[in-house]
């Protein structure tokens, strides 16, 4: 579990720097095509250091479908959050799309059987009111906000599955295979808008695709090593995140209520690792009270059962 919620928060501390990369990049460009670069780049990224560190490439035929289903739901997902940043503030924007960690938690729960203990529901509800403090709901919620709401569903759909259907491949080859997938996905869309697409944003587009690289990657690895339900509260770090650039990158002041809203999501983050409370063993302490059995002329004590054995 330790290995995977580390590799988590290195992935929702970077996440958010890639998010405000993909505003300014939005500015100049349409959303569609700044999705479409981002993972074509990332990709290429990927069979990069593929081909380095000599990783095998093949995908089992068996592990295919879920793949392809996989990275539509994290494409759609992205596709849906960038165009919601250029409606939305940064931490808006991100603030909508985490319904993510909710929805995987109740798919894992109600679906997959994960255990779902009183500590990491209290923690996850502490966390997600902590959200919800910061967006500070006013009136109705603008178009930006639900465009980035049903990207989140997308993606909580992508980590439950991630979580469940442990594709077996190295978490290289699935982040390569994802992002080509998506990109071939989104290409006719971003053939449309090719025109518009702006020569000085190269830099940009290459500095976005390595931070997409890294972001997969870790998430990948992490849910290669930790439950869905335990990961799930630390994606709210992406707003306290967010929160910090905008403050840094665009101006933007956290108020009060939003410093509260912070200090729960902190809370139950920590919350909801805590480990779970273990039933006790009794079968090594049997023996000191259990009475012999006789058979003939023997004392036999009794046989512990599978959680007695050393």
């Amino acid at each position: 579990m330790q290995n995977g919620v580390v590799l988590i928060l290195l992935s929702v501390a970077l996440t958010p720097v890639g998010d405000a990369l993909s505003k300014d990049v939005g500015a100049n460009m349409p959303p569609i095509l700044v999705v479409f670069a981002r993972y074509l780049v990332a990709g290429a990224i990927a069979g990069m250091l593929a081909t380095i560190w000599r990783v095998p490439l093949a995908i089992p035929r068996d592990v295919r479908v879920p793949l392809i289903l996989q990275s539509a739901l994290v494409i759609g997902a992205m596709t849906m959050l960038i165009i919601a940043l250029s409606k939305v503030p940064l931490a808006l924007a991100v603030g909508g799309f985490l319904v993510a960690p909710i929805v995987a938690v109740v798919i894992a729960t109600l679906a997959f059987g994960e255990t779902l203990t009183p500590a990491r529901a209290i923690g996850a509800m502490l966390s997600f009111l902590g959200a919800l403090l910061i967006l500070r709901p006013t009136g109705g919620l603008e178009t930006g906000v639900l465009i980035a709401i049903g990207g989140g569903v997308l993606l909580g759909l992508f980590l439950a599955l991630a979580g469940r259907n442990r594709l077996g491949l190295h978490p290289i080859v699935a982040l390569m295979s994802q992002c080509l997938i998506g990109a071939a996905m989104l290409t006719p869309f971003a053939l449309l808008h090719i025109s518009e697409f702006d020569p000085s944003m190269v830099f940009h587009i290459a500095a976005l695709g390595s931070l997409t690289a890294s972001t997969h990657f870790l998430t990948v690895a992490a849910y290669q090593r930790s439950a869905a339900a335990v990961l799930a509260p630390f994606f709210y770090f992406n707003l306290v995140i967010a929160l910090a650039i905008g403050f840094f990158w665009f101006n933007e002041v956290p108020k009060i209520t939003a410093l509260c809203g912070l200090s729960l999501i902190a809370f139950g983050g920590v919350l909801a690792v805590l480990p779970a409370r273990q039933p006790r063993n009794r079968s090594r302490f049997s023996r000191l009270w259990a009475k012999p059995v006789t058979v003939g002329r023997r004392h036999l004590m009794p046989r512990p059962g599978p959680l007695g054995k050393r």
